[in-house]
């Protein structure tokens, strides 16, 4: 019995973490500007929000920009 009450409480916690990290990005759907690209990185825009990012490792933001300053796209 103690197993099982241990075992739904980390459940519990790996399900608020969860929650909580997806919840940051959840509505965003990064797409590339292959145009505003640069050597140093790749240009994302959001198409739910309208934030726009650029990327050094080429893979989209792991977070939502919503609220953040626009990049210039140079």
């Amino acid at each position: 019995m103690p197993l099982l009450i241990i075992v739904l409480i980390v459940v519990l916690i790996w399900m608020f973490l969860t929650f909580k990290a997806r919840q940051r990005t959840r509505d965003c759907r990064w797409r590339e500007n292959h145009s505003k690209d640069t050597p140093e990185g790749r240009y994302f825009i959001c198409m739910n929000c309208g934030a726009e990012q650029f990327a050094a490792d080429g893979m989209p933001p792991p977070i939502c920009y919503r609220d953040a300053p626009k990049t210039s796209g140079r």
